[in-house]
């Protein structure tokens, strides 16, 4: 099962980079699907954070946060993940929160990103946040 996760998530890419963002969602919601169903949590999050990032693009900040949100809660539940992994989804959080105004809400993302990125040692990412929150 694993291996046709990957497949779909390649594909994803492919259809990504190529432009093809409808092609690209689909894949991602077809890995995000099949990894639900083999209990693959660290997959499900990835094609969660991919689908994020397409609805970010695509100017759908409630879709985006929707995954956003998914995603985090999965690294949180299963915290067997890399921190940056749960850093990213919480930027994705904030950047879609920013865009719905939410600004408290946003900020409390930044934060968590930021401290997380500082823990692991990526100060330009930990300085991107916090600039994020100053606005």
């Amino acid at each position: 099962m694993t291996e046709a996760i990957q497949s779909q998530l390649a594909a994803g890419r492919q259809a990504r980079a190529a432009g093809r963002m409808m092609d690209a969602r689909n894949a991602f919601a077809r890995a995000t699907a099949l990894s639900r169903a083999a209990r693959e949590h660290g997959l499900q999050a990835l094609g969660l954070r991919h689908l994020a990032e397409i609805d970010l693009g695509a100017r759908r900040p409630e879709a985006a946060l929707a995954h956003a949100d998914q995603a985090a809660a999965l690294h949180r539940a299963h915290g067997d993940s890399d921190p940056l992994d749960l850093a990213a989804v919480l930027k994705l959080a904030a950047l879609a929160l920013d865009e719905l105004r939410r600004s408290p809400e946003a900020a409390a993302r930044w934060n968590a990103a930021r401290d997380l990125y500082q823990a692991a040692g990526d100060a330009e990412a930990a300085a991107d946040c916090a600039g994020r929150i100053a606005g």
